[in-house]
């Protein structure tokens, strides 16, 4: 049944071992080096993925510490510019004040410039309807000097009196 040739086993094992010999002269190295070459290609990018993945660890600290520093900077800025608006606000109204007290002051000052002036012409307006109602009442007239000295004694002694006013 089976019937085995020497001679076709032997020149069969001696193609197969001059094949070997050839494929690992010419064949094996050169696979060999492919395979080490992408073995180190992958490697390689397994490490570069790996200093990827750590930079990118390292960059997200860094933005985070970045963002933590900004938002302190911008709270710290919002306090400074509410605590200088406040401050110019007093300073405001601390003029504002300072400027309704000199208005006030002012206008007393002018109201009492007035009151004098009132005074004044009041006294000599008395004075004058004085005269010319004694002058009308007596139909003769005096001596003008002591109608006058007698009309500024009874106004003087109507200074020395409270005013009404």
């Amino acid at each position: 049944m089976l019937q085995l040739d020497l001679q076709q086993i032997l020149s069969q094992a001696l193609s197969f071992l001059l094949l070997l010999w050839v494929l690992r002269r010419f064949a094996w190295r050169p696979l060999l080096g492919i395979l080490d070459g992408r073995r180190r290609q992958i490697e390689e990018a397994l490490q570069e993925a790996a200093r990827g993945r750590e930079d990118l660890a390292r960059l997200q600290t860094d933005y985070q510490q970045q963002l933590a520093t900004i938002d302190d900077e911008a709270r710290k800025k919002i306090q400074q510019a509410i605590l200088d608006g406040k401050r110019i606000a007093l300073e405001i109204q601390e003029q504002a004040r300072a400027q309704a007290h000199t208005v006030v002051e002012k206008s007393k000052e002018t109201i009492t410039l007035e009151l004098a002036k009132a005074k004044v012409t009041l006294r000599d307006e008395v004075a004058a309807m004085t005269l010319a109602a004694v002058e009308r009442i007596l139909q003769r007239k005096l001596d003008a000097k002591a109608d006058r000295q007698l009309v500024e004694t009874v106004l003087d002694e109507l200074d020395r009196e409270p005013s009404p006013v």
